[in-house]
């Protein structure tokens, strides 16, 4: 072989080189530019993403039973390709397909049939076809087999979903709230739901799977997967047995007195752990069939009002605790004409009944409920300051903490800013405003010798883990001496002595158990004045050494008896008929 044969030679195996090498290089470009997007789309299509669901935490009551839980719940479609696949591999026929899945999903195979037509026919091919069906029904179409191959039959898939169930219907509603689905998000409204969703709401987990062309998963176990996480279960200090006889008496009041709502809160006093709340009307979270959006209201939380005379208690404590006052003494030497002139601005300070009074201890001042007598008792033995300071600290003017949602309240004026009118009326629970449990705590301050605690729902909270964390009673505030509270304890049961009346022999049972007690009527504020109409409430509590209960109840607006327009009417026999109900499920011991 000559010189020149071997360079023709070579240099074809150059061109060969550098025209492989040129196609190499195209290919690899057209690859990775020309190709991306298609090839990128298409191993997406064989890579999927989805959710774990996971389910919302429990709720509990005191004793351990359920009031709130989630139940799994399936969506149900139809892959329409999925469904022609298995039929074109003679695997399934789409007579047994509809024939066996229908009855499951409480459908016929007509209507399964037309609305599978119907998507189909717009082109869409996820067909809808059953909701929030139970793992019952989930299970059995699952186990449905093919009649010639004993496969699987196939074309459906689920989507999981959960349905919030409480079992107690009514019992508790205001407490436990309910939930609501924004934008595929469960968000809890009112009470827990709400007040703790973030606890409550689960994780939800994140599951990365490969398929091939058919649309099998394969090689899940090798792909990232963030574990799904149940929401916390959450316990209650709500006693269930307590809670229905309260809701039950609570709403034979509303009815026989014909108030527009009633509302009532037990709170143990030593720790601040609420038993029982309520209101009427109330609702069904599993039916929220109520029209009136007032039902779904916690009005105990959500609707201040002016305290009335459960307010003398307060400022009462107020003086006694500052050594200005005992029970006996006679705040008005002279007595008064049942109404006194105080200010060239305002109209006249007048008593309820509008009838002059001869001198009398402070403790009678108390029990007639005297709107002259704690007007001078404030005047002349609190300073604006003082007075000011000692209603803060029973909490008037801001929230409990109570670790319910809704919780609304009113600011209370400055002391420098308080003028004789201001004195006067917050004398005996009026110019300022308090929600139900806002009353029940600052009353609950004196039944705790002095410590107001702070009120709560949830004991305790466990994660999906097992962990648990405890709530405990926390201090608000030491608001009296303890010696303060014992001498407001002999005035709240001389009280309670008269607030059983000759010939109610249906109370000879309770008459003797050692209770404090005071009620309030306040007239209701409208337009810049004071209407003819009024709340009612009345709080009481056990003074014995156990201290078991602080209850206080609440009408709005009541109309009966027809002219007989004072708490005692109506919320006095309210309460004395819900604690004689309620004695011995609380454990009240006798005297």
């Amino acid at each position: 072989m000559n010189n020149s044969t071997l360079i023709g030679k070579v240099k074809t195996i150059h061109i060969i080189i550098l025209v492989f090498g040129f196609l190499l290089v195209f290919a690899t470009f057209r690859w990775q530019a020309v190709e991306a997007s298609r090839m990128t789309k298409l191993a997406r299509q064989r890579s999927t993403t989805s959710e774990i669901n996971s389910v919302r935490g429990t709720i509990f009551s005191n004793d351990g039973t359920t009031l709130a839980y989630s139940e799994p719940r399936f969506d149900m479609y139809i892959w329409v390709k999925d469904l022609e696949y298995y039929e074109n591999l003679k695997l399934q026929t789409r007579e047994e397909f509809l024939r066996k899945v229908a009855p499951i999903i409480d459908s016929t195979a007509e209507n399964l049939e037309s609305t599978i037509e119907e998507y189909s026919n717009k082109g869409i091919l996820w067909v809808p076809v059953a909701k929030s069906l139970s793992d019952k029904q989930w299970n059995q179409l699952n186990d449905l087999k093919a009649d010639e191959f004993d496969t699987q039959l196939k074309g459906f898939q689920f989507e999981n979903k959960s349905k919030r169930i409480y079992p107690e219907k009514r019992l508790a509603s205001h407490v436990v709230g309910l939930t609501n689905v924004i934008n595929d998000k469960t968000i809890g409204l009112g009470g827990i739901e709400e007040g703790w969703n973030e606890i409550l709401n689960p994780i939800k987990g994140i599951l990365v799977q490969e398929t091939n062309a058919k649309g099998e998963a394969i090689a899940t176990a090798l792909t990232a997967t963030i574990e799904p996480k149940n929401g916390s279960a959450v316990y209650t200090s709500i006693n269930k047995k307590l809670q229905e006889i309260v809701q039950q008496k609570l709403k034979e009041g509303v009815e026989k007195y014909k108030a527009l709502s009633g509302s009532a809160a037990i709170m143990d006093p030593k720790t601040g752990q609420i038993l029982t709340l309520a209101n009427y009307p109330d609702y069904d979270p599993n039916l929220r069939e109520e029209k009136d959006p007032a039902a779904y209201g916690n009005e105990a939380l959500s609707a201040p009002y002016e305290m009335g005379s459960i307010g003398k208690a307060l400022t009462i404590a107020a003086t006694v605790d500052l050594d200005r006052v005992t029970s006996e003494t006679v705040i008005l030497p002279n007595g008064h004409q049942g109404c006194e002139k105080f200010t060239d601005e305002l109209g006249d300070l007048c008593t309820w009944d509008h009838v002059p009074q001869p001198a009398m201890p402070l403790k009678d001042c108390f029990a007639k409920s005297d709107n002259i007598c704690l007007f001078h008792l404030a005047k002349e033995h609190l300073s604006k300051e003082e007075f000011h300071d000692y209603l803060v600290r029973f909490g008037i003017g801001k929230s409990t903490g109570v670790d319910l949602a809704g919780e609304s309240y009113w600011p209370i004026k400055d002391a420098k800013d308080f003028n004789i009118g201001d004195v006067a009326a917050m004398s005996y629970g009026h110019g300022y405003l308090v929600n139900l449990v806002q009353a029940v705590s600052a009353v609950s301050a004196i039944a705790n010798n002095g410590v107001r605690m702070k009120p709560y729902v949830v004991t305790k909270v466990v994660d999906s883990d097992g962990n648990v964390s405890e709530y405990k009673p926390q201090i608000l505030d030491t608001v009296l001496k303890a010696e303060t509270a014992e001498k407001m304890f002999y005035m709240m049961n001389y009280n309670y002595q008269k607030a059983i009346y000759y010939g109610e022999w249906w109370y000879d049972d309770i008459i003797n158990y050692n209770l404090g007690v005071k009620s309030g009527t306040a007239l209701i504020a409208q337009n810049g004045t004071y209407s003819d109409e009024i709340n009612a409430s009345f709080v009481g509590f056990d003074q014995s050494s156990q201290r078991t209960f602080v209850m206080g109840i609440k009408l709005e607006r009541p109309q009966e008896p027809a002219g007989e327009n004072l708490s005692a009417y109506n919320v006095r026999p309210l309460w004395l008929d819900t604690f004689q109900a309620i004695k011995d499920v609380i454990g009240v011991p006798r005297q």
